[in-house]
Order: structure tokens, then C-alpha cells, then sequence
């Protein structure tokens, strides 16, 4: 009865051995990410603008991929007298890769390369695996490698709470779709008269 007790312990320790050992090396293939937590939000235009313009986007939505070429002559526009907040809106339900695109997004933020980045998702949209975001960081030559490099935010969602705070804001607006737009704290009904709707603000002060 001794040594089957013995045995019993012996082989429950192994398990718990060898369980150790497979978290130790799980842990290790992915280096912990030790980059910039308090990254600024990104925004475009003087930050003092008397007009704000904010979009709630998701990077695999299509409509989203549609209003940039609105957005981009909203911008190139106006730009000197709007501030151009972004948000991100993942619809997770139906677009199941724009949560991992928006954290790759946040990831080349830390290296100032968010709008780049952001371009870089729309123009291939719906490439999101974790090999092209990688790649789309490289042709921006970001840092990939080591503790504070784009592949160890990637790999460790280290974005998660910025990405999920973003999208609390938009449930607290009651967004039901993408892109949605909010001038100066109103929701814009057609994004696609947005010029239209901007130089009508600027018109009437």
C-alpha cells in the first residue's frame, strides 16, 4: 500500500513537471512586449480646431474601405481647420480578422506609423493574417524584432484595452454600423455628403 502511494505521487508530480514545462516554453516563444503603453490616440489637424470630425471604422469593413477616398479630400481639404479623430469599431461578429488589424494598427502607432499603417490595411483589405500585418510592417520598416518590436505587441495583443476602449465609446453612442462619423459630436447621416456638410459648418461659423 506504501510504495503504490509512492508511485501515485511520483506520477502526479511528473504530470505537474512536465505541465510546468510546456507553460515555460509556451511563454518563451513569444517574447513579452515592452513598448510604449501610453502611445498618444491618433489624430490628424490642429488639436485647437473649431471643427472635430471623428470616424468609428472597422479596417476589414468595406463601406470603411468606400469613405477614404471621401475622407482623404475631406482632409486635404480642410485639414488645416478640422481635427480628425479615428476610432476603432471592429464588427467581430461578421468581420472575424478587424479586431487583430486594429491591434496591428495601435502595434505601428507606438512607432509613429499609425496613418501610414492604417493605408496600408485598407489597400489590402481583408489580407489580415498575422504574416501579412507583419509584412505591411516591414514595408513600412518598422522595428519587427525583440521585446519593444511590431511582431511582440502583435503576438501579445498588447493593444487589447485601447482596442476595446474604443469600441465601449462606440457602444456608449449607440453606433450599429461602419464607418460611422460624428461632426463636432453630431452623427453625420451620409458620410458621403461629408464636404458638403463641412463647408456649410465653416460657412455658418
Amino acid at each position: 500500500m506504501r510504495l503504490s502511494k509512492q508511485i501515485w505521487w511520483w506520477g502526479g508530480g511528473l504530470v505537474v513537471i512536465i505541465a510546468l514545462v510546456g507553460i515555460l516554453m509556451a511563454a518563451s516563444s513569444k517574447p513579452p512586449y515592452r513598448g510604449g503603453d501610453e502611445t498618444a490616440r491618433p489624430t490628424q489637424g490642429p488639436t485647437d480646431a473649431t471643427l472635430v470630425l471623428e470616424e468609428f471604422s472597422d479596417f476589414q469593413c468595406p463601406a470603411c474601405k468606400s469613405a477614404q477616398s471621401t475622407l482623404k479630400d475631406v482632409l486635404a481639404t480642410f485639414g488645416d481647420r478640422l481635427n480628425f479623430r479615428y476610432y476603432h469599431f471592429p464588427l467581430v461578429t461578421i468581420h472575424t480578422q478587424a479586431f487583430r488589424a486594429a491591434l496591428a494598427a495601435e502595434c505601428a502607432n507606438d512607432q509613429g506609423k499609425f496613418w501610414e499603417y492604417h493605408d496600408l490595411l485598407f489597400d489590402n483589405q481583408p489580407n489580415f493574417s498575422r504574416d501579412d500585418l507583419v509584412a505591411y510592417a516591414r514595408q513600412l520598416d518598422l522595428n519587427i524584432d525583440g521585446e519593444s518590436g511590431f511582431a511582440a505587441c502583435l503576438d501579445a495583443r498588447a493593444k487589447t484595452d485601447i482596442v476595446r476602449a474604443d469600441m465601449r465609446e462606440g457602444d456608449n453612442r449607440n453606433i450599429g454600423g461602419t464607418p460611422t462619423f460624428f461632426l463636432n459630436g453630431e452623427m453625420v447621416e451620409d458620410w458621403s455628403k461629408l464636404k458638403e456638410l463641412i463647408q456649410a459648418k465653416l460657412i455658418g461659423g
